[in-house]
């Protein structure tokens, strides 16, 4: 279960509220003028939240390459046989060399 507290309730019992915070698991939603502007979460949660976010970064990057890959394929695909033939031994060697 949520629960919200305003910023100034949460100057009063800030121990109180870290301590629910630690113990229960609980995320607390801090709010001003009945405007929401922060969630207290325990720490283990924040940094599963960072590693899904680096997780998701290198998931899009890695997408975003074989995007990029797929284009080429794409813009290749109408290359004459004679092209064709070449870029594949050009890629051979290279292959060898690496």
């Amino acid at each position: 279960m949520t629960v919200t507290i305003q910023a100034t309730d949460l100057r009063r019992r800030v121990r109180e509220v870290l301590n629910r915070v630690q113990e229960d698991g609980e995320p607390v939603v801090v709010r001003t003028y009945d405007t929401p502007q922060a969630v207290l979460i325990p720490y283990e949660d924040f940094q599963a939240y960072q590693a899904w976010q680096a997780r998701r970064r290198d998931r899009d990057a890695w997408l975003a390459e074989l995007q990029a890959i797929a284009r080429e394929v794409s813009a290749r695909a109408g290359l004459a046989d004679d092209e064709a033939a070449a870029l594949v031994r050009e890629a051979r060697r290279e292959s060898r060399t690496s």
